[in-house]
């Protein structure tokens, strides 16, 4: 795979020199500027596009929206009985001597 990326660049490096080999210096700067501006005004409208789209009223609806969880219910300490709670503290006092 790498090999084939190699061969790739290459060619696409050949195909260029070639291009530009047959320009004079003058064209050459020219072709070079103009595709830099190309470059940079492209980069710029993709960037002010994202910019611009995520305050859009479209966006917005593309929120994934996450059900609640079911929370189990737990039988609350104040109902548990008499017995069951001296035996709890009971049983945490032994530590405690």
């Amino acid at each position: 795979m790498r090999k084939m990326f190699i061969k790739i660049r290459d060619l696409a490096g050949e195909k260029l020199r070639g291009i530009c080999a047959g320009l004079s210096p003058e064209k050459r700067m020219m072709t070079i500027v103009v595709m830099a501006v190309l470059f940079a005004l492209g980069n710029f409208y993709m960037i002010f596009c994202a910019i611009y789209d995520i305050g859009r009223e479209d966006a917005k609806r593309e929120v994934i929206e996450i059900a609640p969880l079911d929370i189990p219910d737990f039988v609350p300490a104040d109902t548990l009985p008499e017995r069951k709670i001296r035996e709890m503290e009971d049983f945490f006092n032994q530590f405690n001597k």
